[in-house]
Order: C-alpha cells, then sequence, then structure tokens
C-alpha cells in the first residue's frame, strides 16, 4: 500500500510540475491551453490549477487566464541570478585565455536571455530581460533546447520558426536534426542564422538532477580553424560550472533531485500522442 502511494504522489508531483512548467513557455494561459501543452485531460488540469491558486502558486486573471504568481517569478529570477554569479569567474577566465567574446544565456520563454562578456576589461553583464534572442537560431539557445523537455521542443515549435537570415533554418524536422546533432556531439555551433549573429559554439550547464540550466557560448572568428581549440576548454569550463552548481547545496532538504532531461524526436512524438500516450 506504501509504495501504491508513493506512486501516486510521484505521479501528482510530476504533473504539477509540467503545468509549472508550461508557464516558462507563455506569460498567462487558459485551463484549455494548459492540458493542450500538458498533455493532461482538461479536468485533471483544471483541477490542479485551481489547487495551485488556492496555494498562491499560480494566479488567476480578469479574463481567466493563469500566471505564475509573484512568488514563484521572484523564485526564478533569484535562481537566474545565482547562476549568473557562480559562472562569472568561468566566463571572465576563459573569455581572457581565449581572447573571445562569450555568452552565459538561459531559456526565458520562447527565447533565450543571456549575459554577455566582450573580451577585455568589461565584466559580464546582468541577465536582462531586454537581452534576448531566439532559441533555435542561436549556439546557445539549440543546447538549451537540445537538454529540455519535449514539451519545451513542442512548444518552441508550436508558434512557428522564425526565419532572420537566408542561413535560418525553420522546419520541425530540421530543428529535431539539429538537436541530434548537439546531444551527439555535445556541442552546437552555429553561423549567420540570426541577425548580426557571429559564428558560436556553445556547451550545456547541468544543475541538480542532471537539468538543464544554462549555456556557455564562445563567438568565434574562424570556425573551423578554431573550434579544436576552443571546444575542449569550453566543455571543461560548462562542466567545472555545471559541478559547482550541483555541490553549492549537497544536502538540501526537500528538494527533489529529477530525473535526467531527454528529447524525444518530433515524428515520435507525435505518433505518441496520436496512439494516446
Amino acid at each position: 500500500m506504501a509504495g501504491n502511494g508513493s506512486a501516486e504522489l510521484r505521479s501528482v508531483v510530476s504533473k504539477v510540475a509540467a503545468i509549472l512548467r508550461a508557464f516558462r513557455f507563455e506569460g498567462a494561459l487558459t485551463v484549455t491551453e494548459i492540458a493542450r501543452t500538458t498533455e493532461l485531460p482538461l479536468s485533471t488540469a483544471h483541477r490542479l490549477v485551481v489547487e495551485l491558486a488556492d496555494w498562491q502558486l499560480l494566479r488567476r486573471g480578469g479574463d481567466g487566464r493563469y500566471g505564475l504568481s509573484g512568488v514563484v517569478t521572484q523564485q526564478a529570477e533569484q535562481a537566474s541570478a545565482d547562476i549568473r554569479d557562480r559562472a562569472e569567474p568561468v566566463v571572465e577566465d576563459l573569455s581572457s585565455v581565449m581572447r573571445r567574446d562569450m555568452r552565459l544565456g538561459v531559456l526565458d520563454g520562447l527565447r533565450v536571455r543571456y549575459a554577455e562578456k566582450t573580451y577585455g576589461l568589461r565584466p559580464l553583464s546582468n541577465l536582462s530581460a531586454t537581452a534576448t534572442s531566439p532559441a533555435h537560431a542561436t549556439a546557445i539557445g539549440q543546447v538549451l533546447l537540445t537538454f529540455s523537455t519535449g514539451d519545451m521542443v513542442r512548444s518552441r515549435v508550436g508558434p512557428g520558426l522564425g526565419r532572420y537570415t537566408s542561413s535560418t533554418r525553420t522546419t520541425a524536422t530540421w530543428l529535431d536534426h539539429a538537436l541530434k546533432q548537439v546531444r551527439l556531439h555535445g556541442v552546437a555551433v552555429v553561423s549567420g542564422a540570426h541577425i548580426g549573429g557571429p559564428s558560436a559554439v556553445a556547451a550545456p550547464v547541468f544543475g541538480d538532477g542532471g537539468r538543464i540550466v544554462a549555456a556557455l557560448e564562445i563567438r568565434l572568428h574562424d570556425v573551423r580553424a578554431e573550434l579544436p581549440t576552443v571546444v575542449p576548454a569550453l566543455v571543461v569550463a560548462a562542466r567545472g560550472l555545471s559541478r559547482d552548481l550541483v555541490h553549492r547545496r549537497p544536502t538540501e532538504a526537500g528538494e527533489p533531485a529529477g530525473p535526467v532531461a531527454t528529447v524525444m524526436p518530433l515524428d515520435k512524438q507525435a505518433a505518441r500522442r496520436q496512439r494516446g500516450l
């Protein structure tokens, strides 16, 4: 009986987590939109959304749409600020050694919010809501998408992939292939896919439970010549930052680790939904 109770609790927690994650993609959602995004039955989504609103984790607007409460938003902002502060010495050192501009990025809805370090004496900037770039058209964004959950990728594809230059790819099939390549090689390399965007290579930064929390990106002048030198240094720096983020609170109570995020190919996601799984 205890085992069944534990399994039921984990099931409820996973559903709640899926609902809260849905608001990373949009500022406000109806219950129907939440159910569609999370693939939960409408009745289940409605019951959990109402309970989350009662607990003040969600707020209901006058138009009937729900959004994250101020408490949850503040916690997310604090988490991003903590990552930025811990990443600063890593970014400063790597930028100095490689003599290249760098960025630290986190997912913010359908875009990437980033802090930038220009090579030289200027420090790493703060993560700003005004400093964003499209996830699919940047190296830092492709890395974040690759190691995010399947619902994040579906949400990114749903509104359509914007075209910014002649090099921007905009199909779901292309994105699926690109993310597979990132997973295979461990880094993303993008050239000229965003307006004014230089060539760049990015690597993932993981937190507790192997969850993607950020990405580091180095800008390149000559992709073919620089990759053999830049990639090893970037990967080592990203792994070092990941270890620091995981070990900073080794025994903090009440914080579940969660599973390692995986990305299901988009064609398989569609087939699974059609089968009702």
